[in-house]
């Protein structure tokens, strides 16, 4: 044999240079057998395996374990009381995260090894693993999954695995994990035990297994890709429905626009010469129901193609009384009592206040419109004043929570109420375009809208804007 392609696990990257360790084609077949585990258990119990006769992998485990944040090496010590120290510790550590740290990027999956180093990755294999079968007998144990001291003397040679696997070059100087108990010398290597473990771990070593060499980052990519499906599924598609319905938005809006003023322009010409009582309240109609449509396109393409936003400095307080003295009438002629907020002193955020106007009318209007008749509509802001934020709600951000004591939102359309176009009332009653417009806007503060609908317990709609752009 002149030289082998082998996988590589991915890079171990310190001082800014990539490490790479070569993985045998055994280890990648059993990798791959354990992603066919429903279970993070039945996943950890066929690592178990893997990991206890492969010190490259095993090696590889403990850095991805013990890594700073920043990927630069393993932490500092004290490790964390969290740290695997075991076989059994590091299969459980890594079962649930092992697709995720299997991403090799843009960098190749594969490492050609000359007939010297691959004799020589059998030979590190044979020793490690007998020093560790050593490990163990010199505590006693039968039970290698469980022991420290098996782990430790598995990795002792990590230098000798990362100068091996770059042709020769020295390893990196950098601290090692350590576990409470120090690692054994290498002991009495011949002991027909230890000699025989040694043996098996070495013949599985020179093992070649067609195909594998591709399957595994194939079936690791995938799982990677199931998994960020389930954690973001909700998130992306109301992402990707968005993005159709603002593509559609802005073709209809621009291609029906011009028939509109062309309607409404030749009633209102006709309008202008007629005398006749009946025909002048249908042209009248007619010139009302293009204007009607024209404002619903004009909202379509406020969704479509926003302007972006003119900040300025707005005092938020202010500016939901404006908007709740604009509500008034509406709010008394259908007897619906309006709660302005207690807080009276200023807040202030950075954004444009005509769009906010827009989407704080929008959503009070739907609550108003939700109730028709009577009931209450509160409105109240406030300031996060945690340290750390959230994704959801960042750190100094700001919150308008509208709330009403209506009906609320039956669980069947809660996930149409931000669509173009839906309303939850009857036709005529809404042109559809309220909450989209807000939901719009709120994003272009780079905001967040969210709503709370309890089964009869009326709608809390909360819209958080950070202070600063």
């Amino acid at each position: 044999m002149t030289s082998r392609t082998l996988l590589s696990l991915p890079a171990i990257v310190y001082d800014s240079r990539p490490w790479r360790l070569a993985l045998c084609d055994a280890s990648a077949l059993a990798m791959l057998e354990a992603f066919t585990e429903i279970s993070d258990e039945c996943r950890a119990s066929r690592l178990c395996a893997v990991l206890a006769v492969d010190p490259a992998f095993a090696i590889w485990s403990v850095w991805c374990a013990a890594k700073q944040g920043d990927g630069a090496g393993p932490a500092a010590q004290p490790l964390p009381a969290d740290f695997p120290r075991s076989i059994s510790g590091l299969a459980a550590w890594l079962a649930p995260r092992l697709p995720l740290l299997l991403d090799w990027h843009d960098a190749a999956s594969t490492i050609d090894v000359s007939a010297a180093q691959h004799g020589q990755f059998a030979a590190l294999v044979a020793e490690s693993v007998a020093a560790a079968q050593n490990a163990l007998r010199s505590t006693g144990s039968e039970e290698p999954l469980s022991n420290p001291l098996y782990l430790a003397a598995l990795t002792a040679r990590w230098q000798d695995w990362l100068a091996a696997a770059q042709g020769g070059e020295a390893a990196p100087l950098v601290a090692w994990p350590t576990w409470p108990l120090e690692t054994p010398a290498a002991g009495n290597t011949t002991a027909p035990e230890a000699r025989a473990k040694a043996d098996e771990a070495w013949r599985r070593w020179l093992t070649e297994i067609p195909a594998v060499h591709a399957l595994l980052p194939f079936f690791a990519a995938q799982l990677r890709r199931l998994a960020d499906l389930e954690q973001n599924f909700e998130q992306r598609l109301q992402t990707a429905k968005m993005e159709s319905l603002r593509e559609f938005a802005y073709g209809a809006g621009h291609e029906l626009n011009n028939p509109l003023a062309n309607i409404a322009s030749r009633a209102q010409t006709l309008l202008k010469e007629e005398t006749h009582p009946e025909r002048r309240r249908r042209l009248a109609a007619i010139n009302t129901q293009a204007f009607r449509a024209h404002e619903m396109l004009a909202d379509m393409m406020l969704f479509a193609n926003p302007p972006q936003p003119v900040w300025e400095r707005v005092d938020l307080t202010a500016l939901v009384h404006e908007v709740l003295t604009g509500l008034a009438e509406q709010a008394a002629a259908q007897q619906t009592a309006l709660h302005a907020p207690t807080r009276i002193e200023p807040l202030h955020v950075e954004a444009d206040p005509a769009q906010l106007r827009i989407a704080l009318r929008a959503v009070c209007t739907n609550s108003l419109e939700a109730l028709n008749q009577g009931g209450n509509v509160t409105i109240e802001i406030c300031r996060s004043d945690a340290a750390e934020g959230t994704i959801e709600q960042p750190a100094g951000a700001v919150q308008i929570v509208v709330s009403d004591d209506g009906p609320g939102i039956p669980p069947e359309i809660r996930g149409k109420i931000f669509d173009p176009f839906f309303s939850g009332r009857e036709a005529g009653r809404g042109l559809g375009f309220g909450l989209s417009k807000c939901w719009r806007i709120v994003k272009l503060h780079s905001g967040q809208l969210d709503v709370q609908a309890p089964p009869g317990q009326g709608v809390t709609f909360t819209i958080s804007l950070p202070q600063t752009r």
